[in-house]
């Protein structure tokens, strides 16, 4: 569900990502290197501690960490900055930066007033997200949750990483298999989802390609950030990658189980006690 702040504001309302018919969600980061993130609470409610990746982070700590990866030298001096810095991609020296946010914070600020404007992007950050695409190599999940696995005939691996656990969103990108470090589609290849092969029956019997967000998001593949791609998958989805010449390459996206509740659930109905599976 868009915050208040972003129905509002035009201004710091980030594009709607690829998905965002099927759920409430946020664009998070500006265009070249895309996050979605789930909105969850507010920070005077925060969300308790999480044990499985991907918990809930306060937006404010998500948007300052990629400033200072893409804009080093440049500080935020208010919260408007630190919105604007992660919507939008800006270039030139701090001081040429500093200059351009000046600019559009005078515009809004006309529009919209100071005292409002800057309410509303400091209610924006300090809501609690669930983010999705960020890559391990940041700042790390728990690595029971980080999967990597050779691609048969190359050089390259996958890797699965979490995204949000609400959303059932884990992410994928490519590896080089002797160093680890991501990189961006390295090969020429097609990216499928299957129905489930334990249950192709009970599954819609048809196949999809998959993009990766930064397509899903108008990035042409030459412009996407060295080691950046990623794609967004699902807990349980059977993915087939395919290569000219090659055998297709199938995996299935673990899914996370969520701890028990320790008050037992009280079922609303009556259940039949049957067999999940016959052996034949």
């Amino acid at each position: 569900m868009k915050t208040k702040s972003a129905r509002e504001s035009a201004s710091i309302r980030a594009p709607r990502p690829y998905d965002s018919v099927k759920r409430p969600q946020k664009c998070v980061n500006n265009a070249e290197n895309p996050i979605v993130a789930t909105q969850s609470q507010t920070k005077s409610n925060p969300p308790p501690p999480s044990t499985f990746g991907n918990e809930p982070v306060l937006f404010r700590n998500l948007c300052m960490m990629k400033i200072r990866q893409k804009y080093p030298g440049v500080e935020p001096r208010n919260d408007f900055e630190i919105a604007r810095l992660c919507e939008r991609r800006f270039h030139g020296s701090p001081a040429e930066i500093y200059a351009e946010l000046d600019k559009q914070l005078a515009q809004d600020a006309k529009t919209y007033g100071y005292d409002v404007f800057m309410g509303l992007s400091t209610k924006l950050l300090d809501t609690y997200m669930e983010p999705t695409g960020i890559k391990p190599d940041e700042p790390c999940p728990d690595p029971k949750f980080v999967f990597v696995r050779p691609v048969p005939g190359s050089k390259y691996s996958i890797r699965l990483f979490p995204g949000s656990v609400s959303a059932a969103e884990y992410c994928m990108d490519f590896v080089e298999s002797a160093t680890g470090k991501p990189v961006n589609s390295p090969f020429q290849f097609e990216l499928w989802g299957i129905p489930n092969l334990e249950t192709p029956w009970l599954s819609i019997p048809m196949c999809g390609q998959l993009r990766s967000i930064e397509k899903a998001h108008g990035i042409k593949q030459k412009d996407i950030l060295p080691g950046e791609e990623k794609f967004i998958l699902r807990d349980g989805q059977t993915c087939v990658l395919k290569r000219p010449g090659k055998r297709p390459f199938r995996f299935t996206v673990p899914i996370r189980r969520l701890p028990k509740p320790k008050v037992p659930k009280v079922e609303t109905q009556d259940v039949a006690d049957l067999p999940k599976f016959i052996d034949m």
